[in-house]
């Protein structure tokens, strides 16, 4: 028996979860979608403390041949380690993975009331839909800008706060492109201070729960204030003008900072989350 809601109903069952259990299902953004769940769960007074994430076992044979049928995975057999490309020319689609990541969401003054230790704030979401295509992206990018457009209106803050991206860039040749422009047109000058990192070039694409693991990678970039790298970039693709994160970390600035979570699906979901410094 298939049942999507079983890691979730499993955590709500040992933890005892009064508040509610909930699975979105939207494909590759489905991880970040909980997240953005869990933050209006906290603001509409139904829950003080929530246990959100997102995870995903994939590697099967049936999803590989499915994905391998739609050529949407690298063919980079011969070297799997850098076969995860993301914004390089030479990208020929994404490796899959498995894992998941968890955040724990609490308001503010129940976490102080605790003693808890509070690693950032997620400000807030945008979340769009392409109505494009059931796989490919939209090249304008239309639906990624709207939802940054509208993370950021929620957030109360302006391309000016950006200084941090983790980009749903999963290793295809025409999503990274597609994204990259979006992120170009909603920021605008801004994005020229804003540091871009591709995580899925080291952990591969984890599906549903890539923007849960990507949400983590946030939060540790802004708590440590040093974005993670992008590697396998050979030849950066001339068509991406943002500005990556390449073979090493990078320190980012002192003081008030905020960071984008970007997560995208297969059926035209977008997902943006904020997370800033406090």
């Amino acid at each position: 028996m298939l049942m999507p809601n079983g890691p979730a109903a499993n955590v709500g069952l040992e933890l005892q979860a009064k508040a509610g259990v909930h699975t979105p299902v939207s494909a590759c953004a489905s991880g970040a979608e909980a997240v953005g769940y869990a933050l209006e769960m906290i603001r509409s007074n139904r829950a003080d403390i929530i246990v959100s994430g997102g995870v995903e076992a994939a590697v099967h044979q049936l999803p590989m041949a499915g994905f391998a049928a739609m050529k949407a995975l690298s063919t980079r057999n011969d070297d799997p380690a850098r076969a995860s490309r993301p914004y390089d020319v030479d990208r020929d689609g994404f490796v899959l993975g498995e894992g998941g990541g968890v955040l724990i969401l609490e308001e503010y003054e129940h976490a102080k009331a605790r003693g808890a230790k509070i690693y950032c704030e997620i400000a807030g979401q945008g979340l769009t839909s392409d109505g494009y295509h059931i796989a490919a992206p939209d090249p304008d990018g239309a639906g990624v800008q709207r939802a940054i457009k509208f993370a950021l209106r929620d957030s109360n803050l302006s391309t000016k706060d950006i200084f941090h991206l983790n980009a749903h860039a999963t290793s295809t040749p025409a999503g990274d492109v597609a994204e990259a422009n979006a992120l170009r047109a909603a920021l605008g000058s801004d994005a020229d201070h804003v540091a871009v990192s591709a995580t899925k070039s080291m952990t591969g694409h984890l599906l549903g729960g890539a923007g849960a693991i990507e949400s983590v990678f946030l939060v540790k970039a802004i708590q440590d204030r040093m974005a993670p790298p992008t590697i396998n970039i050979d030849n950066l693709d001339p068509a991406v003008t943002i500005d990556v994160v390449r073979d090493k970390p990078r320190a980012l600035p002192a003081g008030d900072i905020a960071a984008l979570n970007d997560s995208f699906g297969f059926g035209g979901h977008n997902v943006v989350l904020v997370f800033k410094s406090l």
